[in-house]
């Protein structure tokens, strides 16, 4: 009897030792802290308009990208750096867009100033961002609008952003603990031609590093649906789902039924920064266009507000994309007081996932004291005569 007693203890121990481990391995995935600085228009903005602190101070809560760019001189690329290093704690995953490829925009030749002029120009440049980082977690967003020019046979082939590509692959992945999405033009995966051209270049630049996938719907307002969509015409030209994608949310929340780009009136601020997506083949909600910051100066129409110089920040553009975004949506908040908001009703559809909102994390508020690049890219297919600028860095 002694025995059986026993072993029947033995058994009860291990049936709950199993029931625990199926239980954490069906659990909550905890979110992955993601952290940056706060952009420099929210400071000033919340002075400027005193009315928006409540909506500006809930979005600095969250990991707003920061862009490491050669418009910056050394000092504030200096500045950022240490700023971002020093402010984010060694378990968060820092989140960085980098800009800085030789002879960028080369179509619309809006962008090509900067202290990068050369491949060796662009080593230097990168191999300031890889020794401040060192081997800390980072996820890296690479070169906004590099494939695009360089899939659609465009003039990033004769400027030689395939060779530069692999040189910033080379040089970022070499931290075992940076994670890169090479950026691609939502455009681009519509078209089976095309995204066998844009998976032809993801291949290709795996040679040079590990590359874990692509960014889609950078500073743009395509639905978290549909770009799981574009991913998986991606993963199904690259012949795997190895390769995953990351979304641009930061404006997303009610997609776009046109294919207008120039703050766009029904636009929302979309789902926060977080691993926890709920979409199998997007790793990342991110924000990389600060929402509220400007696309341009548009022409006010039934699908744009006027808007003002690309970057800056506009204050009736951000009340819109708050007043009909997540946080009001789906969180209860409030709109913004005294609102002037001259957008139209939004879609009842909107374009988010089902995965649930996450807390923001701690200690990711510190604020950049440079300014924040923020490209609007666009399909070259799109008209420009809605906006007079398309990208301004």
């Amino acid at each position: 009897m002694v025995r059986i007693r026993h072993y029947s203890r033995i058994v009860a121990a291990a049936m709950a030792y199993m029931t625990l481990a199926l239980s954490s391995s069906q659990g909550v995935v905890h979110a992955e802290e993601l952290c940056s600085v706060v952009p420099t228009s929210y400071s000033a903005a919340k002075t400027t308009y005193p009315n928006l602190a409540t909506a500006l101070g809930t979005l600095e809560q969250y990991s707003i990208a920061a862009w490491y760019t050669d418009r910056m001189s050394t000092n504030e690329r200096s500045s950022l750096l240490s700023s971002i290093t020093s402010k984010c704690s060694e378990d968060s995953r820092m989140t960085i867009v980098v800009y800085g490829i030789p002879n960028k925009d080369c179509d619309a030749g809006l962008s090509t100033t900067g202290t990068v002029q050369s491949t060796s120009d662009y080593q230097t440049f990168l191999q300031e961002l890889a020794t401040a980082v060192g081997d800390r977690k980072v996820l890296y967003v690479v070169e906004p609008d590099a494939v695009g020019l360089l899939a659609n046979d465009g003039c990033g082939s004769s400027a030689g952003y395939l060779d530069n590509l692999k040189v910033a692959v080379k040089a970022l992945s070499a931290n075992n603990n940076a994670q890169l999405y090479v950026d691609v033009g939502y455009w681009l995966l519509a078209d089976a031609s095309n995204t066998a051209k844009v998976a032809s270049i993801i291949n290709e630049l795996g040679g040079s590093g590990t590359v874990k996938g692509i960014t889609v719907n950078t500073a743009n307002y395509r639905s978290t649906d549909e770009v799981s969509g574009y991913c998986a015409n991606f993963q199904t030209a690259m012949g795997s789902k190895d390769k995953t994608c990351i979304v641009d949310t930061s404006r997303n929340y009610h997609g776009s039924a046109t294919s207008a780009w120039c703050n766009v009136k029904t636009a929302g601020i979309g789902k926060p920064p977080t691993s926890t997506t709920g979409v199998s083949n997007l790793d990342y909600f991110m924000w990389l266009k600060p929402p509220g910051e400007s696309d341009g100066v548009c022409s006010d129409t039934s699908q744009s507000l006027a808007g003002t110089k690309a970057g800056d920040f506009y204050n009736d553009g951000f009340q819109s994309l708050w007043d009909q975004g997540y946080f009001v949506s789906e969180k209860g908040m409030t709109t913004i007081p005294g609102s002037s908001s001259q957008a139209t009703p939004a879609p009842t559809t909107t374009g988010g996932s089902s995965a649930a909102g996450t807390v923001a994390p701690a200690g990711n508020s510190s604020t950049w004291t440079s300014a924040t690049p923020t490209p609007t890219v666009t399909p070259a297919t799109t008209s420009t005569s809605a906006c007079e600028r398309l990208l301004v860095l």
